[in-house]
């Protein structure tokens, strides 16, 4: 559609039916400007135009204001004139994708932490409640194998023995950091 419409009043069309490159769908059809309003002369350029018309305004309105709306032609060369969205941002690098584009098979833990992911022990008499819990972690020595770098407590619950096993990872973290201060 030709028109001398200039750009400022094509974006008077836009805001006039709530249009944004996001949001392609009209949700009013309303411009309230009343005299020397900065963008009257505008709005009465598309009105010549046959791009919008006027409304009486309300009776909450001043009565000198004026309520313009946009015609079939105006909404038609809104729309059309209406910027294309901006692409969406490419997706933010994270383990998690890495883990989910590799396919290896493991979980999440095992693929983040490898042979380093806690896991619990068992022992005890579970018939009778007398079984207990103990959380831990392997680290691998280089050249010999595994060996327990971080040990829980034997507790009654799962909980107790993560909390347990936390608490012994948080010390083995501060002697770490004492060593290296050292």
């Amino acid at each position: 559609m030709t028109t001398t419409a200039s750009p400022y009043q094509i974006e008077l069309l836009h805001h006039t039916l709530g249009l944004r490159a996001d949001r392609r769908e009209p949700f009013r059809d309303y411009f309230v400007a009343g005299p020397g309003h900065h963008d009257m002369p505008d709005l009465e350029a598309l009105e010549r135009l046959g791009l919008m018309g006027r409304h009486r305004a309300p009776s909450f309105c001043d009565p000198s204001d004026i309520v313009f709306y946009t015609t079939d032609a105006g909404r038609a060369l809104a729309l059309e004139m209406l910027p294309q969205p901006p692409p969406p941002p490419p997706p933010k690098h994270s383990q998690h994708r890495e883990w989910m584009d590799a396919d290896t098979g493991f979980s999440f833990g095992e693929w983040l932490c490898g042979a380093r992911l806690p896991k619990f022990e068992s022992r005890g008499d579970w018939w009778r409640g007398a079984g207990e819990y103990r959380m831990y972690r392997d680290a691998w020595d280089g050249d010999y194998g595994t060996y327990r770098d971080a040990e829980g407590q034997w507790a009654k619950t799962k909980k107790e023995a993560k909390a347990s096993y936390k608490a012994a990872l948080r010390g083995l973290l501060a002697r770490r950091r004492a060593t290296l201060a050292a």
